[in-house]
């Protein structure tokens, strides 16, 4: 395990796992700021959910052989639905949004 993983503050308690189920609309990737986000329309609202760690809350460096990462490219390019699971980590104040990170990816027929 990397010396930065292990010293990064670790959550009292994970938060729960919640779902959202729609489209893709858009992939933001800012590799610089290790900041890559999702936004997934479910026909009421828009959850922007990013990648990280799902149990601590850290954002990561995203590779491209991240399988989650293709599932919802697929999603995106191909205008499939996609289901995401995902641990609210509260606000982000650097990023100005919610600190949601993508836990699990289902794609839908």
């Amino acid at each position: 395990m990397k010396l930065e993983k292990l010293l990064t503050p670790q959550p009292n308690k994970i938060p729960d796992l919640a779902w959202v189920t729609g489209k893709v609309h858009q992939i933001l990737l800012q590799d610089k700021e290790r900041f890559y986000v999702v936004s997934i329309d479910d026909g009421k609202k828009t959850t922007i959910v990013r990648f990280g760690d799902p149990y601590s809350g850290v954002s990561d460096k995203l590779s491209a052989d991240n399988p989650m990462y293709s599932l919802i490219e697929k999603a995106f390019f191909e205008n499939l639905d996609v289901e995401v699971a995902f641990r609210d980590f509260g606000f982000d104040p650097q990023a100005g949004i919610e600190r949601i990170i993508i836990d699990r990816v289902s794609v839908l027929h």
